[in-house]
């Protein structure tokens, strides 16, 4: 994609919200199904597994309808080297047609500012910038979308919430993908999706934020055929979610995730949920990034005392295989133990990680809207002397009004072998959304 060069007051202009009707119109004609068309819907809430760099890179649909402005500071300071920082704006704005004969069609466009202000380009933070540490825009979704009864259909650029393909909202923009995707749930509780993943766009893509890249790119390796994915997820048991998920990545690898989650209330004010989760890949055809051998498993325990305000969270993952918990996510990653930075398919080889957390809502103490938690993590290898560290994560989020949010995180790393370097990182993240 060709980098568009727009003066900061155009883009300022393009951050005013054109969302019009489409979405209430949406609404009306879903409402005027015929009556051969009968919706299906499900019974039970689905069970959320969360971890601490899921908490903080969920991607709110709701708060992503209309528009947002986004305004950011980052700091990176490793052992032995300058420190890095930025700070920069950024804005993005949604548009809906109305739907026409089950058909719709949707488009974004995201811009990120670097303002340029006493920021000395040696020392700038290439997270939030294009490769080259300036501004951009792009149309970041765009795509097409036909739902009839129980299926929708959606081809073009747009955002993914999958195990091994995420937003990952941890930076100025998420991850966008040009993705085929189907999904149906003619079966009460019963989501069935499936599809192709062919570009990806965003802070991790691997090559240049602004540009839709080859998700072959992404991974290290040429241009490849796709990724395609099946899923199915069930909800029909009381407090049960259940989902498995298949990948096949065109001559890299085949990989299955299964994912059980149970909640359990206690009492009025406690609630207790389980998580189950298992993580394997294998490589297939020409194998262009080598031996796949990963069976990881995982188990999550989450704690609510809704009275105290409190939250407890503890994960463990362990990987069983021959090269390690798969490195092959175009994102987050769906590991229970992830935190801020660190994650198991960082060490590279097969090992284990452990987390534990806790979250405190202020509430009750008479301050709506404003939390704060602190996590520690471990990661190593079953070999420690090649991957060993330990994490501290802290996060202050505070929500002012519905519209306007503030998050702060910060993230020490404390690696145990001699060949890595400590570093500290710190991020604060204020949003807007209309």
């Amino acid at each position: 994609m060709k980098k568009l060069k727009l003066s900061t007051a155009t883009l300022m202009i393009m951050s005013i919200s054109i969302y019009g009707e489409g979405l209430s119109e949406s609404l009306e004609n879903i409402q005027n199904t015929p009556e051969f068309c009968t919706v299906q819907k499900n019974e039970h809430q689905p069970i959320e597994v969360r971890s601490v760099r899921g908490v903080l890179s969920e991607y709110d649909p709701m708060e992503h309808t209309k528009g947002q402005l986004r305004a950011g500071y980052i700091t990176f300071s490793e052992d032995g080297a300058s420190r890095t920082s930025a700070y920069a704006l950024a804005g993005h704005v949604h548009f809906n047609t109305k739907r026409w004969n089950a058909f719709m069609v949707g488009v974004e466009a995201y811009t990120v500012l670097n303002l340029g202000i006493n920021q000395n380009p040696l020392n700038l933070n290439g997270d939030f910038f294009d490769e080259n540490g300036k501004s951009f825009i792009l149309l970041s979704q765009a795509y097409l979308d036909w739902k009839w009864c129980n299926t929708e259909i959606k081809l073009g650029r747009q955002i993914l919430d999958t195990p091994h393909a995420d937003s990952d909202d941890i930076r100025m923009m998420p991850n966008y993908f040009e993705a085929y995707t189907i999904t149906n749930t003619d079966i009460d509780n019963l989501t069935l999706s499936a599809g192709i993943i062919d570009k990806m766009a965003g802070w991790e893509n691997g090559v240049n934020s602004p540009d839709f890249v080859d998700v072959g790119e992404t991974l290290g390796v040429n241009k490849i055929d796709g990724i395609y994915y099946a899923s199915a997820s069930y909800e029909g048991i009381k407090d049960l979610s259940l989902s498995l998920w298949y990948y096949h990545y065109s001559d890299i690898a085949d990989v299955v995730y299964a994912e059980a989650g149970y909640s359990y209330t206690f009492s009025k004010n406690t609630t207790f949920t389980l998580g189950l989760q298992y993580d394997g890949s294998h490589q297939t055809g020409a194998a262009l990034l080598g031996k796949q051998d990963a069976d990881t498993y995982g188990i999550s325990l989450e704690a609510e005392f809704a009275d105290l305000g409190l939250t407890v969270l503890a994960a463990y993952n362990q990987d069983d295989g021959e090269t390690g918990a798969t490195g092959l996510s175009l994102g987050g990653g769906p590991f229970f133990t992830s935190m801020e930075d660190q994650t198991l398919d960082a060490i590279g080889s097969s090992g284990k990680a452990w987390t534990v957390g806790a979250g405190y809502n202020f509430e009750n103490l008479g301050i709506n809207d404003l939390t704060f938690g602190v996590a520690y993590g471990s990661f190593e290898a079953d070999d420690a002397s090649v991957y060993k560290s330990r994490e501290i994560d802290a996060v202050l989020e505070y929500s002012l009004s519905e519209k306007f949010s503030v998050t702060a995180a910060f993230a020490s790393i404390d690696h145990r072998v001699a060949t890595m370097e400590d570093y500290d990182q710190f991020r604060l993240i204020a949003n807007y959304n209309f």
